[in-house]
């Protein structure tokens, strides 16, 4: 189910850290503890406690007694939803070994000096200061503004999740199939003319966008900034790293946060923008192109690998679908294996890569330089935009499947290079110093997330 996340970013100093510490160290306390007792009755055949089970068994323990009892059967309730997806992955292991990278392990303790999440649901949360505005979870001093138009049925939780150098507190909430604000006013414009797209992801270029009518120019979405930021962020921690050696430091922690909060921000406004252009031209199906492991079996180089991991498309994906969906857009996500290399003016066929089984496939047309390809004929065209329409054949055949006779009988319709947009995101570079708390000052980064 999808919910809409809002989310308040708390760092050191701020008059809520000690508590976001004190709550979330005796969330991770008890559930290394309780985690212990199940892996033992596992380990010696006795099988696995039910929440139920381990709620009886640790209410008097100091850790549970530390916490709001609501909060703390939510943190039993994690352990115990851990054992069942791995009784469920185990049994599909054993079904189809080839799904997985590995048996299934089973569930072990957080780090000794982490921390855990903690959850409040509705039943933890002040039905009476919410009706007076307020968010107030049981026994903190945590007060969030409620959102404008909010319920408290529509309420789902508030939880405190631990992240590098700060704690995010996130409010979820569920309002049906409301579009994603920002783009409600432009849902009107979506037709039924059966527009679809391609996308092709990448590094430079986060996401090129094509689509079934080629007399539209395709889209770039500039994702050097992203690149930028990962490789500071990569050589600063390196630096400092070299000066105090093993660990970290408040200094490495504001790096990583800043470069999150970076990450976070341009992934929202690529997507808004993409959402928005499909709004403008009518799209009503998009095709993304995704292949299985691509990021743990990576070999493009130390370089490449290293700025191809160390950007979030996954998440860049569920966002893009979550924003999509809200407004009417079909989303389907597909294997694109050799689009890179199949020629799209010739219309080559693209086979589908089988692991441990090698095919020898050529193809019409090369891909030279950096972002060009060249046809049979010696047309060029951006290799972006060449893999694009390869997955759009691939992934929407019924849609992109029509422009085989338009290719065939004049490939100069395409439009072969496509509109760059650049998003302008202020990058926060400075390591911020840890000064004494003197107002409440919340950052909103509001998002969607999938629960």
């Amino acid at each position: 189910m999808t919910y809409q996340v809002e989310q308040h970013q708390i760092k050191p100093g701020h008059q809520w850290w000690d508590y976001c510490e004190e709550v979330c160290f005796a969330s991770k306390n008890l559930f290394n503890t309780a985690q212990y007792t199940n892996r033992q009755s596992f380990i010696y055949g006795y099988g696995v406690l039910s929440q139920a089970e381990l709620d009886k068994m640790f209410n008097s323990d100091i850790h549970y007694k530390q916490l709001p009892a609501k909060v703390s059967q939510l943190v039993l309730k994690q352990i115990s939803d851990s054992w069942q997806s791995y009784f469920k992955a185990l049994a599909a292991w054993k079904l189809d070994p080839s799904k997985f990278t590995g048996k299934p392990k089973t569930p072990g303790y957080l780090d000794q000096d982490g921390r855990n999440l903690i959850k409040f649901n509705i039943q933890a949360i002040g039905a009476k200061a919410f009706r007076n505005g307020v968010i107030l979870p049981s026994k903190s001093p945590i007060e969030l503004p409620v959102k404008p138009g909010l319920k408290l049925e529509s309420l789902v939780e508030v939880r405190i999740v631990p992240k590098t150098g700060c704690y995010v507190i996130e409010v979820v909430y569920d309002q049906g199939s409301k579009p994603a604000c920002g783009l409600c006013s432009l849902t009107a414009h979506i037709n039924d003319i059966g527009l679809a797209a391609a996308i092709d992801i990448g590094i430079d270029n986060l996401a090129t966008i094509v689509f079934s009518n080629p007399t539209i120019q395709p889209i770039a979405i500039n994702g050097k900034p992203l690149k930028s930021e990962n490789q500071w962020m990569n050589k600063e921690v390196a630096r400092l790293r070299s000066q105090i050696g093993f660990g970290t430091s408040h200094k490495i922690q504001n790096i990583i946060r800043n470069r999150n909060n970076f990450v976070h921000t341009f992934l929202h406004q690529a997507t808004a923008a993409i959402a928005q252009e499909f709004i403008k031209l009518g799209v009503t199906s998009v095709a993304i192109g995704k292949n299985p492991q691509w990021k743990t079996e990576s070999s493009l180089g130390k370089k490449n690998n290293q700025s191809f991991v160390q950007i979030p498309h996954a998440k860049f994906i569920s966002m893009l679908t979550y924003k999509l969906e809200k407004i009417g857009i079909t989303v389907t996500v597909g294997e694109e294996s050799y689009t890179s290399k199949a020629s799209f003016l010739d219309w080559d066929e693209i086979p589908t890569w089988t692991p441990g089984k090698s095919s020898k496939v050529s193809f019409s047309g090369k891909r030279y330089q950096t972002k060009k390809y060249r046809s049979l004929n010696g047309a060029v065209i951006h290799a972006d935009v060449n893999g694009g329409f390869n997955i759009g054949r691939k992934v929407l055949p019924n849609s992109f499947g029509q422009l085989k006779t338009i290719v065939e009988r004049n490939s100069g319709c395409v439009v072969a290079h496509p509109r760059r947009i650049n998003l302008n995101i202020t990058r926060v570079r400075e390591v911020s110093k840890v000064l004494p708390f003197k107002t409440p000052n919340l950052k909103d980064i509001s998002g969607s997330a999938y629960i």
